[in-house]
C-alpha cells in the first residue's frame, strides 16, 4: 500500500491554463510562468515535483518537492530502483549506467515501495537528484 511522508509543499503554485484534475500523483516542472506548474512530458526532464491534488486550470496546486510520496508508475518499479519521469509525467525506471538510453535523463529518487504501470508506487523525492551521464 502506498503511503507519503510530506516535508516541503510550497504554497502560491498555480496550474497552467492547462487542468491537472486527472493528474493527481503526476510529475510537473515549472512553466514559463511565475509559480505556475505544467504537466512533465519529456522523457527524463527535471521535474519540479509530484501533484498532490486535483487542481483545475489555474487553480492552487499542491506539489510535494520532498518527502516520501506517491507516484503514477508508467512502468513495472522495484524497490530500490532509481526513478525518473516518463514521457507522459509518470515515473519510469532510470538505469544510472553510461550508456544506453537513459544517458540525460535526471534520477529523480529512490523506489521505497514497487508497483506495477497505472499503479502507485512509493518514492523518496528531493532526497538527492542527478543526471545520468556517459563517461
Amino acid at each position: 500500500m502506498s503511503y507519503e511522508v510530506p516535508l516541503f509543499q510550497p504554497a502560491g503554485l498555480v496550474a497552467t491554463a492547462v487542468s491537472l484534475a486527472t493528474k493527481q500523483f503526476f510529475c510537473v516542472r515549472q512553466s514559463t510562468s511565475d509559480n505556475a506548474v505544467e504537466l512533465c512530458d519529456t522523457d527524463g526532464e527535471l521535474i519540479l515535483g509530484v501533484v498532490q491534488n486535483k487542481p483545475a486550470a489555474n487553480a492552487a496546486a499542491n506539489i510535494m518537492m520532498a518527502g516520501v510520496t506517491k507516484v503514477e508508475a508508467a512502468e513495472t518499479l522495484t524497490a530500490g530502483d532509481h526513478w525518473g519521469v516518463g514521457a507522459a509525467g509518470s515515473a519510469k525506471k532510470v538505469e544510472a549506467t553510461v550508456t544506453g538510453a537513459d544517458v540525460g535523463d535526471y534520477v529523480a529518487g529512490v523506489v521505497l515501495e514497487g508497483a506495477a504501470a497505472g499503479e502507485l508506487a512509493t518514492v523518496t523525492i528531493g532526497v538527492h537528484t542527478y543526471r545520468v551521464e556517459a563517461q
